[in-house]
């Protein structure tokens, strides 16, 4: 059912009031996906016109725009390469971003996707086992202006910082690297920390380090920008994951390209990154546990070589290890 109303004009005190003609929809949510179809279609159209017809789609994770990859596919005749990052999918749990895909409709999409990748080993095979269908590994890309020239790394002699950088939430678990520190360097006012990242947790935190007398020593900056990021990773000595789960650890990558090394909990993901020569892990959600792991960066961090840790990062994550499991034919 659909109608159009009048144009209509009234007139309150010295206002005048246009009430345009509008099409009037029984079903607002039907519409609005056909309108968003439509403009992504002649936005590929115009893309097409400028350059030329692409390759391929290379669509990330199942939690949205599935029913729009899926349109884009058949009315351009393009494969999709799919490749899931989420920690959050289970046999009985699907995250969605829209109200126009169902769990139904996400595993059409996968079965239906030319090739599927995953960003570990682990997650190949959780995905596999999820979807019952096959998955390939390709790790999450580590872009080449991320990374310092070894030479250019100049450290404050005079401090030690550690640095986290994540969205601020119970998974993140910011909360245990504030007990950790005060555990050990509480008082010791040549050790910082800094906090870096948004979310809700962020008032609650900076009340944390206030109530375990660090505040002096500790920084919970909220969101900053990715300039802003790598001067801070730069300021900074060592790295430090507390997350109950993680898919990868991009921010661990991104750390390790600076030349840090880095402390994380032993969880998916950080154990596929995190090696002897680059980092360690503590017990998750252990605060006595990362304490130590703490101070023993701190009386070895002469040991970690932050030239390896680069070329390490960038030999295994680096744009040509992307392309390499992309295209290993090539």
């Amino acid at each position: 059912m659909k109608f159009r109303k009048r144009l209509d004009i009234n007139h309150i005190d010295n206002f005048t009031i246009h009430k345009l003609p509008l099409r009037m929809y029984s079903f607002p949510e039907k519409q609005r996906k056909i309108n968003l179809l439509r403009n992504a279609q002649k936005a590929i159209e115009n893309y097409i016109k400028k350059h030329a017809k692409p390759d391929l789609i290379f669509h990330h994770g199942v939690f949205d725009y599935c029913y729009l990859t899926n349109y884009i596919r058949s009315v351009f005749e393009l494969p999709v390469w799919y490749m899931e990052h989420s920690s959050f999918l289970s046999k009985n749990a699907f995250p969605c971003a829209n109200s126009f895909d169902s769990m139904a409709t996400q595993k059409e999409f996968v079965r239906n996707a030319d090739r599927r990748f995953a960003v570990t080993d682990a997650y190949v095979d959780k995905m596999a086992h999820l979807f019952e269908l096959p998955f390939e590994y390709c790790p999450n890309v580590i872009t080449d202006d991320f990374f310092i020239d070894p030479s250019a790394i100049q450290k404050p002699e005079n401090t030690f910082q550690f640095i986290n950088v994540a969205l601020l939430n119970k998974n993140k678990n910011q909360k245990l690297i504030l007990d950790a520190f005060a555990k050990k360097f509480k008082g010791q006012t040549k050790f910082k920390l800094l906090i870096a990242g948004d979310g809700a947790l962020f008032e609650s935190l900076k009340k944390q380090a206030k109530d375990l007398g660090i505040s002096n020593q500790c920084q919970i900056l909220g969101f900053q920008s990715r300039k802003r990021i790598l001067e801070l990773l730069d300021e900074s000595h060592c790295f430090v994951l507390s997350s109950h789960a993680e898919t990868f650890g991009v921010v661990i990558i991104e750390a390790m390209a600076r030349g840090l090394p880095a402390i994380s909990s032993r969880i998916d993901g950080p154990t596929e990154i995190i090696n002897n020569q680059n980092g360690t892990f503590f017990v998750p959600d252990n605060a006595d546990d990362l304490a130590e792991k703490m101070l023993n960066m701190v009386e070895n961090y002469n040991t970690f070589n932050p030239e390896l840790i680069i070329d390490s990062v960038k030999e295994r994550f680096g744009p040509d290890a992307v392309k390499n499991a992309l295209f290993p034919n090539a």
